[in-house]
């Protein structure tokens, strides 16, 4: 609020400290000035060359997508009644005065890893290299695990394994932003779209190590491009002016569909009241000095010192020290070189060359943002587990309306009336209605000889469709990894529960390569998270705390405590499992009952609803010389008691039993 009310002769610049200062007349600032437009749009043209040689990669990704909705029936054919043309499977079909059948089984799988995913969730944890400083890195793992929570991975992730089966490739994007729902700055986590990412396309090194240009083709409002680049009002209008026509909001009719992602132009957006901003990170080189100066012992790299200006400062630290009685060779003076360095630098771009902003990485980790991984890489080649469903999927398909057809095709019922037999009074119609009514009564005279009306039911020729139908279902549950064990059905008779058990972790050994490298490309993802937050969390923080398994000192993050901390970031399989919950309950209990640990140290590691509630009570009775009561249950005990498994209610009813003053 301001300040209205001011007795400037106590409050005065002169009094405050802070000298009188003319305002400054703002321009435009020098990021938004098209000094190097001619750059800028040779740099376009070269992002969108490599935008254009994936257009193959984009339509094998939306033939996969769109076999996987269900859309199986749009390929293209040549038009048997017009050679010139071309029609669809589907319009080929109805034509014909049939329905395009068909049986998604590709979903059904990818379905079934998805879960098979979601059911085995691991755990990002950091490691430090130094086990005296594991306290410090469980501070780390404590701020990745809150910043991932922040940003929902657990659905992000899942929505990019599905990704990961349709195309392959897997891009996010790391960065750190303000998030106005929680009113705090973070680590920020943004999936982006395949389709609209490009990068250098002579990639060969799965680890994407020869990766020299990345970037993605952004939409934006006009507000959003004016409140990230725009630094005054000045830039604001000029931002403007380069983004006439995105003013007015459009809406369309085919909302929630893929039109937008399918008809995607480098230069042109599908929604004229948004605005294309092209982001390119390219990697550049440049000579740097490289110095160590021996006064403080600090290695620098100087990008705007030259080795004359070094020259100088050492000059002037051996005359300074002349004056002091101090001999030359023992002036600490700064070591330095020149040497050939690799950057990476940022240009948001217009579709026109306008440069929104430019710059070196401002990341400490000195890379791009995007983490991306391309699945198999064989040869450069790129492609997802649904690709090689798809021709499966369509002969089950040809199958199903192949069947359909014999079945349309066959005599079922067929009634044959000799033309004799039809009484006078009725017709062929009304002896076929009366023939098929309920409780009909038709009357005929039948000659000597003569055969009475029939019905004809004729079975379907058995050509092997049927055998035909199930070994392609079997090879489409070989080819995706995914067997009737995994999938749950139920096993054949006289199959042991030991032997479906491991028939199901061996269907599991068909898919673990897909969920090794998944798993692969989210450690890369929170590795760089890792840096992000290490390096724009500058001041202390507090962090939220979930489980048992950390020390109370976790939930203070400290700068200066990890800033030289040496670590790495490892997956492991998370213990956050009914499973793994038993089992640790199971263990606690056994140690209970050996004596080798008191209830204190049972409840701080239990599972129980209440063992943190529990626990506290008990101290502070013990603090205040009182007994465990039978309160700490809450209202009803018993209850309480009936709904703990057996082995901790057997816990509570053993510390109740020990205690006779307890009041129950």
């Amino acid at each position: 609020m301001i300040r209205k009310d001011i007795d400037f002769s106590v409050i005065n610049l002169n009094t405050v400290g802070t000298k009188k200062r003319r305002p400054k007349k703002e321009k435009v600032s020098e990021h938004l000035l098209e000094q190097d437009s001619a750059d800028n749009l040779a740099l376009l043209d070269t992002a969108r060359t490599y935008w254009d040689s994936l257009s193959d990669f984009r339509k094998r990704r939306k033939r996969s997508r769109l076999y996987y909705r269900g859309d199986q029936w749009h390929e293209l054919i040549i038009d048997p009644d017009d050679d010139t043309k071309v029609i669809s499977e589907e319009d080929y079909i109805k034509n014909q005065g049939k329905l395009p059948l068909k049986q998604n089984i590709m979903r059904q799988l990818g379905r079934n890893l998805l879960g098979q995913y979601r059911a085995n969730p691991s755990d990002t944890m950091v490691v430090a290299r130094d086990r005296q400083k594991a306290k410090d890195s469980e501070v780390l793992t404590v701020a990745l695990r809150n910043a991932l929570d922040l940003n929902d991975v657990q659905e992000l992730d899942a929505r990019k394994f599905e990704e990961y089966l349709l195309s392959g490739l897997i891009v996010d994007k790391v960065g750190y932003k303000f998030w106005r729902n929680r009113n705090t700055e973070d680590a920020y986590i943004k999936a982006v779209s395949s389709a609209r990412v490009f990068f250098n396309t002579d990639l060969e090194d799965i680890r994407m190590l020869d990766l020299s240009m990345i970037g993605e083709i952004a939409d934006m409002t006009i507000q959003d491009v004016v409140s990230v680049f725009a630094k005054n009002p000045q830039d604001e209008e000029l931002i403007r002016s380069w983004y006439t026509g995105s003013k007015i909001p459009v809406t369309f009719t085919d909302a929630l569909s893929a039109h937008r992602i399918d008809n995607l132009d480098f230069f042109i957006t599908t929604e004229p009241h948004l605005c294309r901003v092209i982001e390119i990170w390219s990697l550049r080189t440049d000579w740097r000095i490289y110095g160590h100066d021996y006064a403080d012992g600090s290695y620098n790299i100087y990008k705007d010192t030259t080795m004359d200006d070094i020259d100088m400062i050492n000059q002037g630290r051996i005359e300074q020290a002349a004056v002091q009685g101090i001999p030359e060779d023992q002036v600490p003076l700064i070591e330095a070189q020149k040497k050939n360095e690799q950057f990476w630098y940022v240009k948001f771009l217009t579709p026109y060359g306008q440069c929104l902003y430019e710059g070196e990485t401002p990341y400490m980790h000195e890379e791009h943002p995007y983490v991306i991984r391309a699945y198999p890489m064989v040869d450069g080649e790129v492609w997802g587990l649904m690709e090689d469903l798809i021709d499966q999927q369509r002969y089950i398909n040809r199958l199903i309306s192949l069947q359909d057809f014999m079945m349309g095709t066959a005599a079922k019922g067929v009634l044959l009336v000799p033309e004799d037999s039809i009484p006078a009074d009725m017709d062929i119609d009304d002896f076929a209605e009366e023939w098929s009514s309920f409780r009909g009564v038709i009357k005929i005279k039948v000659k000597p000889g003569a055969q009475l009306p029939k019905q004809i039911s004729s079975n379907i020729a058995n050509i092997g469709v049927n055998d035909m139908l199930a070994l392609q279902m079997k090879f489409i549950q070989d080819i995706a990894g995914v067997q009737s064990a995994m999938q749950g059905q139920k096993a054949h008779s006289g199959t042991s529960a030991a032997l479906y058990a491991q028939e199901t972790q061996n269907a599991a050994t068909n898919s673990k390569d897909l969920m090794e490298f998944f798993t692969w490309f989210k450690k890369n993802r929170d590795m760089k998270v890792l840096k992000v937050i290490r390096q724009y969390y500058q001041e202390k923080r507090y962090l939220s705390v979930a489980g048992t398994h950390y020390s109370d000192d976790a939930s203070e993050y400290d700068p200066d405590r990890v800033r030289d901390l040496d670590v790495d970031v490892t997956l492991a399989q998370s213990i956050d499992t009914p499973v793994f919950r038993q089992l640790t309950d199971d263990l606690l209990m056994g140690l209970l009952d050996k004596q080798l640990i008191d209830l204190p140290m049972y409840l701080e590691n239990s599972s129980m609803p209440f063992a943190d509630k529990l626990l506290e009570q008990i101290k502070s009775r013990q603090e205040g010389g009182g007994q465990l009561s039978a309160d700490m249950l809450g209202s009803n005990p018993e209850q309480a008691l009936a709904a703990l498994p057996p082995q901790n209610r057997a816990v509570i009813e053993q510390l109740l039993q020990d205690q006779p003053e307890v009041v129950r």
